[in-house]
């Protein structure tokens, strides 16, 4: 990078024993959690207290009536007041029958088997739930965005009620007044639940004698007593601002993936001015923003997967550097807290000073493996290709959890809602719909390998089944939308949605500027590698026949050594051979052009998400063996990652097979996964490495550092390593919590060693 630098802080954050403390407090209490009364309270309300009202003001009575009651947890010592542990959806399927009728999932799952004809064959109704293997994910997780809580920072709560109120009294749309009321009386119940936060503090004070932390009480109650209901005015009431608004809007939305997107965008303006005016330090500040970290990550602090992902750093909406010092010591506080949640992923751009890329690289290698960078320029070119989205509101993107690209407030949280089994589809279609693990038949086909003249028919028929029954899936989503509109309301978010208030509905009613569904689509390159296998062995070169190929399948190799090895042998993806990197290219374009063909209720297009999460070893478990060499039951690969024994010829022609993708048209973030030998990478290799991702429109870059010898002992001796963090896949976990299975997968990636 050639930018100019900016002045970065020359200081670190030194973790000091009294936040150690706060810390350690926190996960204590998360090991044995104060019980939540939300669904106690809710189902009171909705069925008793405001049984009478319209279902969407019932909904939205019977949440700000759980949330106003929900128990104080207030803890001395702390300057970030507020918790709750754990979440209750009553949109989801329950097991309390009281909600059977309103259940949203559960009635939309329902819904789509007889609404969507494809969808009882699809998902294999007609088959024993152990002999199922999944095509796609049958229900629809919500979440993963982020919502625009600056109109709280700048405005308070009042303001936003304000807002509204002036909307429903100059609106002729009936059902705009009655979202605007809906939305008040959410918001009134955030200022309640915050009134008794306040009283609670009180009730401390009076009670404490110790004069310093009868002086911390006087700050909390002062502080609390302003915000949210009116405007931050510097940089405490701000944090305790957003943070307690995180809370409420987590209440109603208990979803993993929310994100608190670009804080340090948000948050600079207050501390700028304390810093300009002398009245906070870089340490004092730091201090303050770890109690918000570790508050964030108490309410979740053993769920790593429950990811919430602050992205720091990037563009502004003009395209201008947005870098500041709060971007810098968002990294400095996440990395000495040694804590999962919130997630700190760095965004760089070319305007970005060189000491930000700098800070990124060293995260990189040295922040316990929870890094992640993306790159601006490639990210926000996919964003606006096609006239998507304009620039500006592209240059505002988030992760909405892993790595769900999405513009900060303006899109529905149906934006990551299902996992696409890409290399099963291509199973089915050359065995001719039988299942190779189980042997039961799931797709209703008529052709299969044997009966293709050419590769051409093959891909085209592989292409007909992957339309049909992504198409069947995104029809279901329109019915989740409009299920979560009738019984999932979520006012508290819409209100922080933009052109929620505009269009005077809620977000999944139309509401939000940008209604985009969004999924992922597992695996691709796994099949990419097949299909260049099959060309190769049964149409180019033909030294095997389709049936002697499909026999050696069925016996995942098994007696088939010779066959076996000549598969293996067969070029791929990463490899830096040409011929296989344009079969995946190929294919990684067929599949978002189908996904993007597609229009939904509100007329937007699908992304596709191209990460992998925990899903290498349970996808893979679900797959016989295919013809690029993999036997039965192997991980899959990572994002757009090659193979592991596809990058035969070292990190460098891994890198520039998958930088040379037309991923541009991978809308939702198109993620990568480079594990790195310790024992060779230095900071200086890792600056050229990354430097060359970037420069070839790489869009995510992630990885493990840890020594493959500490994992292996960390196996063996769990109670040693409790804090051993690695990079799973888009999120960051400790390793001991993970499941065998995602630990090998682990272990056995490739780490690369120049």
């Amino acid at each position: 990078m050639t930018v100019p630098m900016t002045n970065a802080p020359v200081e670190r954050f030194r973790l000091t024993d009294r936040i150690e403390r706060i810390r350690d407090a926190a996960a204590a209490r998360a090991r044995e959690p104060a019980p939540l009364r939300h669904r106690q309270n809710r189902t009171k309300a909705f069925f008793q207290l405001y049984r009478d009202l319209p279902t969407r003001e019932r909904h939205a009575r019977a949440l700000a009536y759980a949330l106003a009651n929900e128990p104080v947890l207030v803890f001395p010592g702390e300057r970030i007041n507020g918790v709750f542990y754990g979440g209750w959806d009553p949109g989801a399927s329950d097991s309390d029958a009281v909600w059977r009728d309103y259940a949203a999932s559960a009635r939309a799952h329902e819904r789509s088997f007889a609404e969507v004809p494809d969808y009882p064959e699809i998902f294999g109704r007609h088959l024993p739930p152990e002999q199922r293997t999944a095509l796609l994910t049958e229900g629809v997780p919500p979440g993963h965005v982020a919502w625009n809580y600056r109109l709280i920072l700048a405005e308070g709560v009042g303001g936003l009620i304000r807002r509204h109120r002036e909307s429903a009294e100059s609106t002729a749309d009936p059902l705009a007044r009655q979202y605007c009321g809906n939305v008040i009386v959410c918001l009134e119940a955030m200022l309640e639940w915050n009134r008794r936060h306040v009283d609670r503090l009180k009730t401390m004070l009076a009670e404490e004698t110790d004069p310093i932390q009868r002086e911390l009480l006087e700050r909390n109650i002062a502080i609390m007593r302003r915000v949210p209901a009116r405007p931050a005015r510097n940089f405490h009431e701000a944090l305790q601002s957003f943070y307690f608004q995180w809370l409420c809007v987590m209440y109603e939305n208990p979803y993993g993936g929310n994100s608190p997107g670009r804080l340090d965008y948000f948050l600079w303006p207050y501390l700028e001015t304390e810093f300009r005016r002398g009245r906070l330090t870089y340490q004092d500040a730091a201090e303050l923003l770890a109690e918000l970290f570790i508050k964030i990550d108490e309410r979740v602090h053993f769920s790593d997967g429950h990811v919430n992902t602050i992205v720091v750093g990037g563009i502004r909406p003009d395209g201008t550097d947005a870098v500041n010092p709060l971007s810098y010591m968002m990294l400095d506080v996440f990395e000495a807290l040694q804590i999962t949640h919130p997630a700190v992923y760095t965004r760089l751009s070319n305007v970005n000073p060189v000491a930000w890329f700098n800070r990124s690289v060293e995260y990189l290698l040295e922040g316990g493996n929870r890094a992640q960078i993306l790159n601006d320029d490639a990210i926000v070119a996919a964003m606006t290709k096609d006239g998507r989205m304009p620039a500006s509101d592209a240059a505002m993107y988030i992760c909405g959890g892993c790595m769900e690209i999405n513009p900060h407030g303006m899109n529905s949280d149906l934006l990551f809602s299902f996992t696409f089994n890409v290399p099963k589809v291509l199973e089915l279609v050359v065995t001719g719909g039988e299942d190779l693990l189980t042997g039961q038949r799931r797709l209703d086909l008529t052709t299969a390998l044997p009966d293709f003249h050419s590769f051409e028919q093959l891909y085209q028929a592989f292409l007909v089944q992957m339309e049909r029954i992504l198409t069947a899936k995104f029809r279901s989503l329109d019915i989740y939308s409009e299920e979560w509109a009738r019984n999932r309301p979520a006012y508290l978010l819409s209100s922080m949605i933009d052109d929620c208030l505009i269009k005077g509905r809620e977000q999944q009613d139309g509401g939000a500027r940008y209604s985009d569904y969004g999924g992922t689509p597992l695996g691709i390159q796994n099949a990419a590698d097949t299909l260049y296998a099959l060309k190769t062995a049964v149409f180019d070169e033909k030294f095997c026949t389709p049936r002697e190929l499909l026999q050696a399948l069925k016996d995942d190799f098994a007696g088939h050594e010779v066959l076996h090895r000549r598969l293996l042998a067969v070029p791929k993806y990463g490899a830096g051979h040409e011929p296989a990197d344009r079969m995946m290219n190929r294919l990684l374009r067929s599949v978002c052009d189908i996904f993007h063909r597609y229009r939904n209720r509100h007329g937007r297009p699908v992304k596709p998400i191209v990460f992998t999460f925990v899903w290498a070893p349970e996808i893979g478990a679900t797959l016989g063996a295919s013809a690029d060499g993999r036997r039965a039951r192997r991980p899959i690969g990572h994002g757009l990652t090659p193979q592991a024994f596809g990058m035969r010829q070292g990190l460098t022609a891994a890198i520039n097979s998958c930088t040379a993708l037309d991923a541009a048209c991978v809308s939702g973030g198109a993620s990568t996964m480079w594990d790195l030998d310790p024992a060779w990478v230095n900071l200086s290799i890792l600056k050229g490495v990354v430097a060359a991702f970037l420069r070839k429109k790489g869009q995510i870059f992630q990885g493990n550092t840890t020594d493959v010898a500490d994992l292996k002992k960390a196996l063996d001796r769990p109670e040693e390593y409790p804090n051993l963090i690695v990079r799973v896949g888009g999120f960051s976990a400790r390793f001991i919590h993970l499941n065998r299975a995602l630990q090998m997968e682990i272990i056995e990636r490739v780490r690369h060693a120049g």
